[in-house]
């Protein structure tokens, strides 16, 4: 039975092929089975669902392309701090992106990241490094998205900080709980909330300015 269907399927093809006339039947298939994709929803085109919460672990209802793309930008974050590029960490965060320290000894700092005094604070930590040869390395582990929407994400990041001091000795500084939150910005993710909780304290405080 299987077989005749088959047959019966190619019979009206076969025939085209031999008519000129009847071609626009076959351009009437291709139309058809266009119109049977948009209405199986197969459009490339068609929205995402894209809204996500921590309570939506486990599900898929969120954009892949999105979190992707959010994870490069934390993964840069450690890579263009660790070889000293400034230029290329500024870039990670909006102009007006907000900064809160969360330090070992219960003290608090909040500040604007991209200020002229944090920019030259920043520069400095890296020219020290530079110069007493410390080789910084972010370690990233868990992600834990708590939102994630079409232009809005806020999640959790925990980081484990290395340091290599002149090329023969490497130590765990300290376990980082990092908080960021994103906003997509003319469809770019830029951070415009950092905040750092140190479980012990570093090496070189973050509040101080190395000369």
């Amino acid at each position: 039975m299987k077989k005749l269907i088959i047959i019966f399927l190619f019979i009206p093809i076969i025939s085209l092929s031999q008519d000129d006339k009847k071609s626009s039947g076959l351009k009437k298939l291709i139309q058809q089975a266009e119109k049977l994709a948009k209405d199986l929803k197969l459009d490339k085109n068609e929205p995402i669902q894209t809204n996500f919460s921590s309570r939506d672990i486990g599900k898929t209802s969120f954009n892949i392309a999105d979190r992707i793309a959010i994870n490069d930008v934390i993964d840069a974050y450690g890579f263009y701090w660790d070889n000293n590029d400034l230029e290329g960490f500024l870039s990670l965060f909006s102009d007006d992106a907000k900064g809160l320290t969360n330090n070992s000894d219960g003290t608090t700092e909040q500040y604007f990241i991209k200020t002229q005094n944090e920019i030259i604070r920043s520069r400095k930590r890296m020219e020290y490094f530079i110069k007493n040869k410390m080789q910084r390395r972010h370690i990233s582990a868990n992600t834990f998205f708590i939102e994630l929407t079409n232009n809005y994400a806020h999640l959790r990041q925990y980081m484990v900080l290395l340091t290599t001091n002149n090329k023969q000795k490497t130590e765990v500084l300290a376990p980082i709980n990092y908080v960021f939150k994103l906003n997509k910005l003319n469809g770019i993710w830029k951070i415009v909330y950092r905040e750092i909780n140190l479980d012990k304290p570093l090496d070189l405080a973050l509040s101080n300015n190395p000369d």
